[in-house]
């Protein structure tokens, strides 16, 4: 794993423990298929919720929530529909969120959890 990678996979594990301490089950990690990959997918309450993670080491690049374009929210949706087609259990609704996660040098990671992007 580079950098780049243990950086991502950082911030997705920040993102998945800030998820269970608000009630979340987090149901998948790194689902992968032949079209793509869901960083996280889990319930909030009877909500499927496909999440994208973004990590940055710094905001001077400007927000991880930039990159979430609605090309990439449109395969996200594909991707959800994907593993709920492999699931017993069933959700009342599915929604696609973001979260842009900040590693700062030192302190907490800072999270924007952006819910419902379209």
């Amino acid at each position: 794993m580079d950098a780049r990678q243990a950086v991502g996979a950082h911030g997705e594990q920040v993102v998945a423990r800030a998820l269970e301490e608000q009630g979340w089950e987090v149901l998948a990690r790194n689902w992968r298929c032949a079209r793509g990959e869901v960083d996280i997918i889990a319930a909030d309450g009877d909500t499927a919720v496909a999440v994208e993670v973004k990590t940055r080491r710094s905001g001077v690049c400007g927000s991880g929530l930039e990159a979430v374009t609605p090309t990439k929210v449109a395969r996200l949706r594909v991707l959800v529909g994907q593993w709920l087609a492999t699931q017993r259990r069933t959700f009342a609704a599915v929604r696609v969120d973001a979260v842009a996660v900040v590693l700062p040098p030192s302190g907490p990671a800072e999270l924007d959890h952006v819910r419902g992007i379209e």
